[in-house]
């Protein structure tokens, strides 16, 4: 199973969105959506990891799960196959279910495996 990195706040660099304006808050949301993820698809915790420093690098060995803003933002140009996107109310309230979904979905499809 690959490594899954959240990213809905990024605290350094040139672009800093956030989810709420607290870093804490944020990390607590973020924290929160990632263990129900886990749970959810019966991981480790350390498998799926909020990612509160990207650098807009992807590696492709990692899938990510990035807040919608962010990713439109981003600007990142070329066919991510290793991407989901998710409104930030569903970080905010830790609703994994349309994640759950698509990450079922982009793992059975993917060669990242």
């Amino acid at each position: 199973m690959p490594e899954i990195k959240v990213v809905g706040d990024i605290r350094s660099g040139k672009y800093q969105p956030t989810l709420t304006g607290n870093a804490i808050v944020d990390a607590a949301l973020l924290d929160h959506f990632c263990h129900q993820l886990a749970a959810a698809l019966h991981l480790t915790p350390h498998q799926v990891q909020a990612d509160h420093h990207w650098n807009l690098r992807f590696d492709p060995q990692v899938i990510y799960i990035i807040e919608q803003r962010i990713w439109e933002a981003s600007a990142t140009p070329g066919d991510h196959h290793n991407v989901i996107t998710v409104p930030a109310t569903d970080l905010q309230r830790g609703q994994i279910s349309a994640v759950q979904q698509q990450l079922t979905q982009l793992l059975t499809q993917s060669s990242i495996h």
